[in-house]
Order: C-alpha cells, then structure tokens, then sequence
C-alpha cells in the first residue's frame, strides 16, 4: 500500500509521520529531542548557513530527515509533505536564505540578493535523497511570514474568528491578531525556555518531561508525560521546605509546559518574590531541580511573548479589552495550563476563551500528504489574505516593551515603571487585569493522532574537523552543551546539541588560537 510521510520541521525539534494512503491516518510518529543545525533559534540557525555555507546547513538538516524516515520505515514511500518557517523550509530544500535574512532594500541590492516567491510547489524528491518521491512544500505568506504561520491561522479555526489571537508558544513565538478583515502578524524570539531547552535540566515534551504542577493538601503534584504522552503522576515536591517524597513516574527533565507551572507554583508558594528565586534552586529529585538561572532564562521568553501580544494590539490600534479569544498552538500551547499561563503574561489577560489547538504545522503537512492538490488552494488563499506584519527587531514599541519585560525578569525592576509606559500607549491597567476564562480542549497531545508508536530520538547527525594542536581539550572542556569531543586526533561536534555562531567557546577558550569552527563537515 502506497506511503506518505508527513513533516514539521521546528526549529527545537522535527515531528515526522508514516501516513497510510488508503486509511487516511498515521501508522506512527518519530520526533527528534531537537533541530540538527548548530543553534538555539532560528536566528542562530540563518547565521550559521551564512557563515559556514548554505550546503553545510542543507546537508544537516536533510540527513536528520532521511534518518526519521529510515526509523519510520516506509513500505512504499511516493510522497513526503514538509512544513515550517521560511528559514527552516528553505535550507530544507536548499535554496537562498539571504533575502529573509535582510530586511533592508539597500542591503538587498548591495548584496545581489534577489527575494524569492515562496509558493506552494512540489519538488521531484531526487535532489533531496528520495528518488521516486514528489516532495511537497506548502506556500509562505509573505517572506516574514511561512508555512508555519498559515497552518497555525487556518488549521486553528483562527480566520473564521474575529476579535481573537493566535501565538504558537515556541522557539519563535509566532502570532497573529484578527481585527475584522485585518490580520495583524510578528514572531517574537522568545527562544527555546518555552519548549523545555536551555534549561538547564529542561526537555522536549517527550515521555519523562515534568509538564505540570497540580496542587494538593501534601504539596504540589508534578505531572508526568509517559510514553504515549499523557501525563501521569510523578513525584511530590513542597516548594515551601524543599521535601520531596519519589513515589510516582520518575521524572527525566522539564518541559516548557513543566517550566510555566514551576513559576506560578513558586509565586503562588512565595519562592518567587521581587521578580527573583529565593532560597535556591527547586528540587523535583535528586538530580533534577529549577534554578534562578532557569527563572531568568524563562522570564525572557515570557517577557517576549508578552511585549509581542502588546506590540500587535497597539500597532492595531485596538483596546486590549476587546480580544476576548486565544488560540495556542504547538506543543507548549497544547499542554500547558491556560490558567498558569494567564497569570505569569502568557495569555492576554482580557481572554474569556481559551482554544487549545495542537501542533497545526504537522497537521497540514498531513493535509498535504494526503492530498497535495490542496496547494491550489494554500496559494490562491495566501494572495487573498492581507496581512500587516511587524518586524518586531525594528519595533519602537516591542524595543521598549521588551526592555521593560528583560527588566522585571532579570534584574526585578518594580512593575509600576511598566505600567506608566502603558499608560502613555493608552493600555491602562493591562498588567493588573483578570478575566474569568473557559478552556476548550479537542485533544490530548499536541500531535492529535501518533498512530501506533511515537519514538524521540536524538539526531545522530555530527561534523568532523582535524588540525595540528597540544590536544589540552581546553575546548571539549569548555563546551557548555558537551556538544565537542576529541578522539584519535579527530574532533567531533554533535549539530543538535552545538549552539553554533551564538556561543563559539570552542574558538575562543582555544589557548593556541588554531580552533577552526569553519573547518568542520559533515561526517
């Protein structure tokens, strides 16, 4: 029976599903823990295939697919059906990415760089590997705005809405506001704290991930995912005393999800106080706890996303009190609790509903695997749909918004500076409201439908470099993530766990100055 493979390319992780043709369902699911390319956003990910090569991105990026598609094992595979970011989709298929890395005309034209027109296509699977394959790419909106963002607004339910917003809560915090016919649209780099990584005992939502804290009479309950992610009871954790008793499902990290409901349960308990983690790091076990350095690191991705809700509502023109929906998306806005959200700035706080709608990326790439005659329709809705998008990078508004958020996470600056900003935006009263909310839930998990098997995996995808040096290991020592080793002469990066032109310890702690970053391949 004919095969599919349908693919989310994330820019923390790659969702990646066996379709059956004839049933129209998954048969099963294998994610990755992260994204192979050096990096913890997509930023990272564009500066590293522009200083080390478009090809060197391509080549990583595609190896970690064929290896998720060898682990699936299709029978007979015709067709594979990709969605993602602009950026994550074009070195994907291994095409320019410098027109979305600068915004500016002049640099455009200085550079030579013409803009591509990213609209639904299929590939012949040849060049990617997969001969007698179609590959099938669904159509970016704008440049700014990818296939991402417009599985995220039609597969939510979100254009048929009015008044309402929708945000996928990862890595890059896409969002969009609809005011009537107008869609307002950014994506905040709210990095990686959100799904569980540069935390430092943090995790992709994957069995064994803390997703939630539940309080009881005893303490607080933590949650659990287990292997077909749902969640079970996990241990008890006193966040008062630092008691913590072992019974339940044994933990192996946390979450984005675990994150949010770590810093709601340790305001709600005082741990949390000015803004800043008294007393130490939070014990769940022995070996896994959350750290002030763990707060910091959330709070920025909050802060984030929060000054981002703000910066569309304003750019809109729009009373805040008037968005009354919010749609979220992705595996974070699927398994975190609204309520805690709500209360740490996740959620704008005027929302009365709450629709918790899954990983709609990898929900159409599934559209698309089954039937990829839907990209007539993907790009003839993509010319009809209007949208006003913001840069945030170049936004006044988000600039000083978010400076304010870095401000009341890192360094507990007093809320009342805040507020008298947002009074001069006409936004009064924002941080202080409450709106009693209701929460819809369609599905479980962010993946609506695993088949009969979900597999996490850790991209075995690595580069290779070698020159003459004393052999210190001043760099593989140095390495913050243990992504570097050295054997036999021959150093070794491991792409998922490197963060790429965002760190470059290795380079710099070289004491010979001989470390070649840029001489690595891939193995």
């Amino acid at each position: 029976m004919p095969q599919a493979v349908a693919i989310d390319i994330g820019t923390s992780g790659i969702r990646a599903q066996l379709i059956d043709l004839g049933k129209g369902r998954p048969v099963r699911t294998c994610i990755t823990d992260r994204n192979p390319i050096p990096g913890a956003n997509v930023m990272d990910h564009m500066s590293f295939a522009i200083e080390y090569g478009l090809d060197l991105a391509h080549s990583i990026i595609l190896s970690a697919v064929h290896d998720l598609i060898d682990r699936l094992a299709p029978d007979e595979l015709i067709r594979i059906a990709v969605c993602g970011n602009p950026i994550q989709l074009s070195l994907f298929e291994g095409i320019d990415i410098r027109d979305l890395a600068y915004a500016g005309k002049n640099k455009l034209e200085e550079e030579g760089v013409e803009p591509i027109d990213r609209i639904g296509h299929v590939v012949d699977g040849a060049g990617l590997g997969f001969p007698g394959v179609e590959v099938v790419i669904p159509p970016a909106v704008r440049h700014e705005i990818g296939a991402d963002a417009l599985a995220m607004m039609l597969k939510s339910g979100f254009l048929d809405d009015d008044m309402c917003m929708v945000t996928d809560y990862g890595t890059n915090a896409e969002m969009a506001l609809k005011v009537g016919d107008r869609i307002f649209t950014g994506s905040a780099a709210a990095g990686p704290a959100m799904e569980g990584q540069q935390i430092r005992c943090g995790m992709l939502a994957g069995p064994g991930a803390v997703s939630d804290l539940v309080r009881t009479p005893l303490g607080w309950r933590t949650k659990v995912l287990n292997d077909s992610l749902v969640e079970e009871d996990g241990p008890l954790i006193n966040i008062r005393s630092d008691m913590v008793s072992s019974e339940g499902l044994q933990p192996k990290g946390i979450t984005g999800t675990g994150v949010v409901a770590m810093i709601y349960a340790a305001t709600q308990d005082g741990r949390i106080e000015e803004a800043k983690l008294r007393n130490g790091p939070i014990r769940i076990t022995r070996r896994i706890d959350f750290s002030e350095q763990d707060y910091k690191e959330a709070g920025k991705a909050i802060g984030a996303i929060r000054a981002g809700h703000l910066t569309l509502m304003l750019r809109a023109g729009v009373d805040p009190e008037r968005i009354r929906t919010m749609y979220m998306a992705g595996a974070s806005g699927t398994y975190v609790d609204p309520v805690k959200s709500k209360r740490i700035g996740l959620i704008i706080p005027d929302c009365t509903t709450v629709k918790q709608v899954g990983n709609t990326s990898l929900e159409l790439a599934k559209d698309l695997a089954l039937d990829p005659s839907m990209l007539d329709g993907l790009n003839k809705l993509r010319d009809k749909l209007v949208t006003e998008h913001t840069m945030f990078a170049s936004s006044d508004v988000f600039s000083e918004l978010y400076v304010l958020e870095y401000g009341y996470w890192t360094e507990g600056m007093p809320l009342n500076r805040y507020r008298r900003t947002l009074e001069r935006y006409g936004a009064e009263g924002y941080l202080d409201r409450e709106a009693p909310m209701t929460i819809e839930k369609p599905y479980s998990g962010d993946i609506r439908d695993i088949g009969e098997s979900l597999e996490v995996v850790h991209t075995e995808t690595s580069m290779t470099a070698s020159w003459k040096c004393s052999g210190c290991m001043t760099c593989v020592k140095g390495c913050p993530e243990g992504a570097l080793s050295f054997d036999e002469g021959t150093f070794t990066i491991d792409t998922g766990r490197c963060l790429g032109t965002a760190c470059q310890r290795c380079r710099e702690n070289c004491p010979e100055r001989v470390y070649d970053y840029s001489a690595f391949r891939l193995s």
